[in-house]
């Protein structure tokens, strides 16, 4: 009896039996449903499989024997080398359509590029990124929202074009190949990891010159400082919204999280007593952060 070959999918199981007539395999191996268990497994628990409840959870596909058969196509020597080819020659033509498109995608690559930075609204001969800064633009964020600009944790608020600012707000350009890769094969950008890094490096430039200094040693317990609110802000954080306190002490800045929202305004002239929790450094300025902190109004 001659040799017989199956297709390679199926050379993992056994042959059983063979249909001259039909030129077909009768073929046996593990159930691809439930690999072989016999039984459909809901779990795990202490490295035992737990079937599912339904029938004991027998595998239909196998009926619970975890072998299935199946009639397949049968091939002498002469035809199996045969099929072999035919699926080299298809795969040669599959590698070579693929290639041809990725030689046409690259050499399309500067036109594809291009139309992208169009599409985002840069020109194309000079990308440049606006950043907006120079202080809380949490406070002008409805203005710069209305001119276009867009947000992100990178970035903060930038747009493709300069725009008006307020005053006391500036802007800077970065370039946009400075934070940003062009992939030719997918046609697209991804931003650079150190994006954030150029651009915070940027925004220092419109920031006036601090002579914020740190307050107290960590764990400290600061009592009775006067101070004044220069900010205040609500988030979402982790654990749901906060706020986020700044008051200045003369030139010094000082911040505290807090869940609890405080009947303070900006503007207001208080008493603050906290613990040093950290000290910090946002963009140049020093800041001592506060734990605990209690707030009196300072009337004198």
């Amino acid at each position: 009896m001659k040799k017989i070959y199956v297709a390679p999918s199926y050379q993992g199981m056994t042959i059983k039996a063979v249909n001259e007539e039909t030129h077909k395999a009768l073929v046996e191996g593990k159930c691809d449903r439930c690999s072989g268990l016999g039984f459909i497994v809901a779990r795990v628990e202490n490295g035992q499989y737990i079937p599912i409840p339904v029938d004991g959870g027998v595998c239909y596909k196998c009926n619970g024997s975890g072998l299935e058969q199946k009639w397949v196509k049968a091939y002498t020597e002469e035809e199996y080398q045969k099929y072999l080819d035919s699926r080299e020659r298809a795969k040669a033509r599959r590698e070579a359509k693929a290639e041809a498109i990725r030689q046409e995608k690259l050499d399309n690559s500067k036109a594809n590029m291009e139309a992208k930075l169009v599409e985002w609204g840069y020109d194309p001969e000079n990308p440049l990124i606006w950043l907006v800064g120079g202080g809380n633009t949490y406070a002008i964020k409805d203005s710069l929202k209305e001119q276009g600009c867009k947000f992100c944790r990178e970035f903060g608020w930038y747009s493709n074009k300069p725009i008006d600012v307020p005053e006391g707000y500036g802007m800077v350009s970065i370039n946009f190949f400075d934070v940003y890769t062009w992939f030719p094969l997918s046609k697209r950008f991804d931003m650079n990891p150190n994006a954030k890094e150029i651009a915070d490096a940027a925004l220092v430039a419109l920031l006036p010159e601090s002579h914020s200094e740190y307050l107290g040693e960590i764990k400290e317990r600061l009592r009775d400082l006067k101070v004044t609110l220069t900010s205040a802000r609500q988030i979402d954080s982790y654990y749901g919204p906060a706020m986020i306190y700044t008051f200045k002490q003369g030139e010094n800045v000082l911040v505290w999280f807090t869940s609890s929202c405080k009947d303070i305004e900006v503007g207001d002239n208080l008493l603050l007593t906290g613990t040093v929790k950290d000290h910090d450094e946002y963009n140049g300025v020093k800041q001592t952060k506060l734990s605990r902190c209690i707030i009196k109004k300072d009337v004198a």
